[in-house]
């Protein structure tokens, strides 16, 4: 048995990264933002992001420690686009409505999470199902 997998073993790891692959690209295909993966989308979100949600979150969105409390690492959202948006215009908890930073139209708040969805980390959830 070991003889064979030895000799085939190039074949298992071809398939290991098409599957790897198709996993991802479902991940991300299930992202109700219509700017998802769109480049020119991540890089105008890049800029809003700096400006507006960086200084609470910090350059590399992976939150801020302030000694007591620690801003939301934005690299592992869980509670899917919908919730994203209703939380940038309507708050939560701590963090005010717009992040008290102004607003922004659709097509902005799009561009943001299509920055964020590009840096996600692994188990991430910008689709609609929640994790609990």
């Amino acid at each position: 048995m070991l003889l064979y997998f030895m000799k085939n073993i190039k074949r298992y790891i071809v398939i290991l990264v098409l599957h790897l692959f198709l996993i991802t690209s479902v991940s991300y295909a299930n992202s109700p933002n219509p700017l998802i993966g769109n480049q020119e989308a991540i890089e105008t979100g890049k800029k809003l992001y700096k400006v507006k949600c960086a200084k609470c979150h910090g350059i590399k969105a992976t939150g801020i420690n302030s000694g007591h409390l620690k801003t939301p690492n934005l690299r592992k959202f869980r509670r899917g686009y919908l919730a994203f948006t209703d939380i940038i215009v309507n708050g939560y908890l701590r963090m005010p409505a717009w992040g008290g930073m102004g607003k922004l139209n659709t097509k902005q708040i799009n561009q943001l999470a299509a920055y964020l969805e590009s840096i996600a980390i692994k188990k991430t959830n910008w689709n609609e199902i929640k994790n609990k």
